[in-house]
């Protein structure tokens, strides 16, 4: 078997405990020297202060290259919600250029501060695989690196939810401060049970900031409208990060959004084995039935399928909300 790979950049930091469902796996906070037992050796630059408000936090000096944590055990195909409370010193922030998530959603983690984390097995070795497509989704598409920018002046929760890989055992953590100062005031990690589907961030409730589970192109964006629902423009191809399936199992998809005219827009959904090659893909929605909430049930993968990824297309795009169906509910 393959094995998939996610390498995500995300300012972030951790800590462990044992894993419990619904629980904190890791809860951290630096309001001691306790917590830096958590980190691989300090690199020289890496120390605690206290902010103006008096909060104690670790600071990440721009010279540092990059600070390892110690490698965190979890649990394969496990879905993990992790949420830092963080922020850089710099005049280039959100709060001074309101144009700087555009330019995080293109450059996509290889400009600001923030950091990788990655997965390795049982035997040490990275966790990888490239998903090869057909007509639905054309090419080769390897896994790449995911990123939540740390970009504002002002301490921020920045939100990163994620499924742990079918082989994955150990996550592993650097900090990138890309010559800035990261400053870190908190970090929790735990299991996420409150969104309630199989896909994660389906609905963007995390903030216009926060775009893990989906990786829009070039074109797309997160932002808030004037109600404040925060929705995701998918541009010419968004996709979900994928997700695991069962293809003895039925699943139900839930959706909302407007098309970018009339005849166009559409949200499918495509299969892979565990090789991550396109078995199938089916059409789940097209503009004309999604600009009210609309739910198809009782699909089931194609045989063979262990992998799932949603696919949008020209959308504005409110929730896509996946779940199983309950076992024996439909023929």
């Amino acid at each position: 078997m393959n094995y998939i790979k996610f390498l995500f950049t995300l300012a972030v930091l951790l800590a462990t405990t044992s894993v419990a469902n619904g629980q904190s796996i890791l809860s951290l906070s630096f309001d001691n020297h306790d917590a830096t037992t958590h980190l691989a050796p300090m690199a020289d630059g890496v120390h605690l202060e206290r902010n103006s408000d008096q909060r104690s936090c670790l600071i990440i000096a721009g010279k540092v290259d990059s600070q390892s944590l110690k490698p965190i055990a979890i649990r394969p195909q496990q879905k993990y919600k992790l949420t830092l409370r963080a922020a850089i010193n710099t005049g280039d922030t959100i709060e001074t250029n309101d144009r700087l998530n555009d330019i995080s959603s293109v450059t996509r983690g290889s400009r600001f501060a923030g950091c990788e984390f990655y997965f390795t097995d049982e035997n040490g070795e990275n966790v990888s695989i490239e998903l090869r497509g057909n007509d639905a989704f054309a090419g080769t598409k390897q896994i790449q690196v995911e990123s939540i920018d740390v970009i504002t002046q002002k301490m921020h929760d920045y939100v990163f939810v994620f499924q742990a890989p079918p082989t994955a055992q150990t996550l592993h953590i650097n900090l990138l401060p890309r010559k800035r100062t990261l400053r870190v005031e908190k970090l929790l990690l735990e299991s996420e049970d409150d969104e309630g589907t199989v896909n994660c961030n389906p609905d963007f409730r995390y903030g216009e900031l926060n775009r893990s589970g989906w990786n829009p192109d070039t074109e797309g964006r997160l932002f808030r409208r004037p109600d404040g629902t925060v929705v995701l423009k998918c541009g010419t191809n968004a996709t979900s990060s994928p997700f695991t399936v069962d293809d003895q199992s039925r699943y139900s998809f839930r959706c909302q959004g407007t098309g970018y005219n009339k005849t166009d827009g559409k949200v499918i959904v495509l299969f892979f084995d565990e090789h991550g090659k396109e078995l199938s893909h089916t059409h789940l929605f097209w503009d004309r039935d999604m600009n009210e909430e609309v739910t198809k049930a009782a699909i089931k993968p194609i045989q063979g399928a262990k992998i799932a990824m949603l696919k949008a297309s020209h959308i504005i795009l409110e929730k896509v909300m996946v779940t199983k169906d309950a076992a024996g509910g439909h023929d």
